[in-house]
């Protein structure tokens, strides 16, 4: 049989492509930091003093005396912060020199000292940790009944608040490892950070030094937020509905109001007078424990990412000549390391702000604790105690200006897989602001919200907002047979309402009409009414993510601009999907869309963003070298001969069943047998071309897949790490047709849920950008 015109054309304006052509591009920041923590932590191992006895410590030169060991402390915190195991032989070395050395007597030292005991989680270290609160405790400096902070010693006459701050953060990890702290001292420290603010929102180093700092500020609105979740749980009176009669209320909103303008006004990274390395890991700490993304329309990670990047020193480690002790090398490189470690912490949850567009106020923010409590116990229960954040996202604060400014900002948000927001009052979103929504969505984001305490103004306003996001996709209540109320706590369906919004492959957003975020904010999570809120946030987390989590902050993620291609340019590869006359083929409607995305970024390929959609007869199919079939159920194809014209002289046909449906798979199966009567699909081998280094610039010898149902999937989602299952039809030595009865469109388009028998998102990108550069093999 002759060739047909339009695949000679394609083949002459394709030559034989491989990911081989692809040129590395500029290194993304993510990279970037990843090497510079890397790079870090080597140095500080090549610093460590090793003794004959096993111990290993830091105290390595004349400026360390009479720091109690506190560089040994805040070494190791480094270290355990970015990633060293407590098994680790240079992790245990130094935990056998702290232990060896007994309680310090210096106040940095015993709150570091607890900080690393209580991020290495020995249970050997428990009494050390209680010994070490009480000292703090013990140790506060009083006038006339009231706390004036802390000095640095046990038995200090003046403080200051940075020995202050570091005593708090020492008293706050002793806490969390399950020490015992009276109620008393919590407000005490309250009272003191609300007392001693400037008018203008900052504090200064002492009482008796007028002049305000940014480092001191930082530490005051730490200190607030640290204080308050420990004050939180107790004081919004949450009744046995849900509903809390003190919702919002929060004795120190207007300190940390002023405190946040403060910092948002004077905002910087590297122009404090002093301690820039200080400075900057505790700007990570008030983002982190604020959840604020930006500081004003600084994205405060970012920054100081850039800063550290670019002054890092080619041993790894970080100083400035003459500058404090900001020339110390090893203080200077810890304090780095743990700036870029901990802000690095994949964000699960963003909470969006909403409201007047000038003046949001708080009512997106009743519950200040509820993302932090509930991210915390998806951490632990689902995430195998992975290291996961939250983030406040106001977008508001970037102010984009085009369309491509918006893509941008909804690339921001991708970097987390749940949105959140929440509310009494109508939701108010901006036209660009709902662009981003959509957006968002369309990238495999999930939407999660609620009325808070019930609120019925929320509720007409989340409803009438969804409509105009989602005209053909209605609100509906969630069936007893969604795999969301199985997808790893069993949770009787309908013990919270929950409505949700189907689109292609999973539901994308779910929401509860009834109030459930007040037991998230009041961290009750042990039993009753408490611990099922908390099972349901826990298996709303897990059918978002399937149980993957998400990638390092900073992780670029592109956004594609979704107006349709008004004319493809000649020599641009064109796919086409084929449509049926039943069944749900659009079930994964942007997958091929992103497949392209990745050809353009990967193989620096020309090609059309856009399947055209076509039934296999119509003429215009003898055009397209590349076709796709996906589905969920039955399906039948008639009049196959042009289709059967195409793959005969060139084209390739790539299927796969979405996320595993047996309806499909053997629908699909009649149908191949219809199209090569005289063919059958055998397994493509795992060293064929298809697969080769050749073609893909690597081997594909494994890929992350889930080909079967767990019981709990666990923090891995279910997915193993198995050869490539494809199978295919050969015709003069080519595979014309390659099939996967596991899904790969779903992943494609990010919305894989919990129960979708099928490969990640990796996986499939990696085997469907195969099928494609075989199509245009010569």
């Amino acid at each position: 049989m002759k060739p047909m015109l339009g695949l000679t054309l394609a083949a002459l304006l394709w030559p034989s492509v491989s990911l081989q052509a692809a040129q590395p591009g500029k290194e993304e920041l993510v990279e970037q930091v990843r090497k510079a923590i890397e790079d870090g932590k080597k140095f500080l191992r090549q610093q460590q003093v090793v003794v004959g006895d096993g111990t290993g410590h830091w105290e390595v030169d004349v400026n360390s005396a009479g720091h109690g060991g506190g560089w040994t402390c805040l070494t190791m915190l480094a270290l355990l912060n970015a990633g060293e195991k407590p098994e680790a032989e240079v992790v245990k070395r130094g935990l056998k020199y702290l232990r060896e050395q007994g309680t310090p007597r210096k106040t940095y030292a015993v709150a570091l000292q607890t900080m690393v005991f209580a991020e290495a989680g020995d249970p050997q270290d428990k009494a050390r940790i209680q010994k070490n609160v009480d000292w703090l405790v013990e140790s506060r400096v009083l006038k006339g009944g009231q706390l004036i902070g802390w000095g640095y010693e046990e038995k200090s006459i003046s403080a200051d608040n940075s020995n202050t701050q570091y005593a708090l953060l020492g008293l706050w990890a002793g806490k969390q490892a399950g020490a015992k702290i009276d109620q008393k001292t919590w407000e005490a420290i309250r009272d003191f950070y609300l007392r001693t603010q400037q008018q203008d929102g900052s504090w200064t180093y002492r009482g008796d030094v007028p002049m305000v700092s940014m480092t001191m500020t930082v530490a005051g609105l730490c200190g607030l937020y640290i204080v308050g979740q420990e004050l939180d749980a107790d004081r919004q009176q949450l009744q046995k509905n849900g509903v809390a009669l003190k919702c919002g209320n929060y004795d120190e909103n207007a300190a940390i109001a002023k405190a946040a303008n403060f910092i948002k006004d004077r905002f910087t990274i590297d122009r404090v007078r002093l301690h820039i390395f200080y400075h900057l890991y505790g700007l990570e700490r008030a983002g982190r424990l604020s959840g604020q993304r930006f500081f004003g329309d600084h994205d405060w990670y970012r920054e100081g990412c850039q800063y550290l990047i670019k002054n890092q020193h080619d041993d790894g480690s970080w100083y400035l000549r003459g500058q404090g002790f900001d020339a110390w090398p090893v203080v200077s490189t810890d304090l780095a390391l743990l700036f870029l470690s901990k802000g690095r912490t994949p964000i699960l949850m963003s909470k969006l702000v909403h409201g007047q567009p000038d003046n949001p106020g708080l009512d997106w923010h009743r519950k200040r604790g509820d993302l932090r409590n509930l991210t915390d116990f998806a951490s632990r229960e689902l995430f195998k105690r992975q290291p996961l954040g939250w983030q406040i996202f106001n977008a508001r604060e970037v102010r984009p200006t085009n369309d491509e400014e918006v893509r941008q900002v909804t690339g921001e948000l991708l970097q987390s897989p749940i949105a959140y927001f929440s509310g009494h009052n109508r939701p108010q979103f901006t036209a660009w602001e709902k662009k981003m929504l959509q957006q968002y969505v369309e990238g495999g984001g999930f939407i999660l919200a609620e009325a808070c305490c019930g609120a019925e103004g929320f509720d007409r306003g989340f409803r009438d907002l969804m409509k105009e996001l989602f005209p053909d996709n209605p609100l509906t209540p969630l069936p007893a047979g969604h795999p969301l109320w199985q997808s790893h706590f069993k949770v009787p369906p309908g013990e919270f309402k929950l409505e949700g919004i189907e689109l292609g492959c999973k539901t994308v957003v779910v929401y509860s009409p009834q109030p459930i975020s007040g037991w998230w904010e009041g961290n009750q999570h042990e039993s009753g009414r408490g611990q099922l809120a908390f099972r349901v946030g826990g298996n709303i987390i897990a059918y978002a993510t399937g149980l993957e989590p998400p990638k390092p902050r900073l992780t670029h993620i592109e956004v594609a601009d979704n107006k349709p291609e008004s004319k493809v340019p000649r020599g641009y590869l064109k796919p086409a999907q084929l449509r049926q006359s039943d069944g749900n083929w659009r079930s994964a409607a942007n997958g091929i869309r992103n497949l392209m995305l990745d050809l353009r970024k990967t193989a620096r390929m020309d090609v059309a963003l856009q399947a055209q959609e076509l039934y296999p007869d119509d003429k215009d199919i003898l055009n397209y070298k590349f076709l796709y079939l996906h589905g969920r159920d039955q399906f039948s194809i008639k009049r196959l001969e042009l289709l059967r014209a195409n793959l005969e002289t060139g084209g390739v046909l790539l299927a796969d069943a979405c996320c595993g449906r047996k309806e499909f798979d053997e629908s699909f199966r009649a149908f191949v047998k219809e199209l090569f009567p005289d063919r059958k699909l055998e397994p493509i081998p795992t060293k064929d071309d298809l697969f080769s280094a050749a073609l893909n610039g690597a081997e594909i010898t494994s890929v992350r897949c889930r080909r079967e149902r767990p019981e709990s999937p666990g923090a891995d989602g279910g997915y193993q790490n198995v050869a490539p299952a494809l199978e295919g039809i050969k015709i003069d030595n080519r595979w014309v047709v390659i099939y996967s009865k596991y899904d790969l469109g779903c992943a494609l388009e990010k919305h894989v849920s919990p129960d979708c028998l099928g490969h990640d998102h990796d996986s499939a990108v990696k085997l469907a950008r195969a099928a494609v550069l075989y199509a245009l093999q010569r």
